[in-house]
């Protein structure tokens, strides 16, 4: 009986795969992030989280920060925010593959969302909660994920 070529192209791949996971050449990473905006004047914000590999946070390069071999960050960086037209745009671009991510950003309540973009494979949810904005964006099996949000005063 012949074997169809698109099956064992796809076995060949999925060997390979394996083998590169057990080499630990293609690594799994997970992220789970609290962004928080607190004084756009001073262009500051402060990200906490989770992240079993900070290689892929390039904001680190440009931040007061402290990584604990738990995983645990801690950051206060200007390099995520840019002034707009009439407004703000926060950007957190990130590199690297990563098969969980959890990004929750939280912005003042005296502002209001004007645009949200999310890489492909990113979903978001926008609420209000205890007086800020806050966007809940969350996605699997990701490279590079990249999140911008614009907002101005209300």
């Amino acid at each position: 009986m012949p074997v169809d070529i698109s099956a064992k192209r796809a076995c060949l791949f999925l060997a390979l795969l394996l083998i590169f996971v057990s080499l630990g050449i293609v690594e799994a990473r997970q992220l789970f992030l609290n962004v928080y905006v607190d004084n756009t004047n001073d262009k500051k914000v402060l990200v906490v989280g989770n992240v079993d590999d900070p290689v892929g946070l390039a904001f680190l390069n440009s931040s007061e920060h402290i990584y604990e071999e738990n995983g645990q960050l801690y950051a206060v960086t200007d390099s995520l925010l840019e002034k707009e037209d009439q407004g703000w745009k926060l950007k957190l671009p990130l590199s690297g593959y990563y098969d969980e991510y959890h990004a929750v950003f939280y912005v003042p309540g005296s502002f209001e969302l004007k645009e949200i973009n999310c890489s492909k494979g990113l979903e978001f949810l926008s609420s209000s909660y205890n007086g800020s904005i806050v966007l809940d964006v969350q996605g699997f099996d990701l490279t590079d994920p990249e999140v911008s949000l614009s907002y101005q005063a209300a």
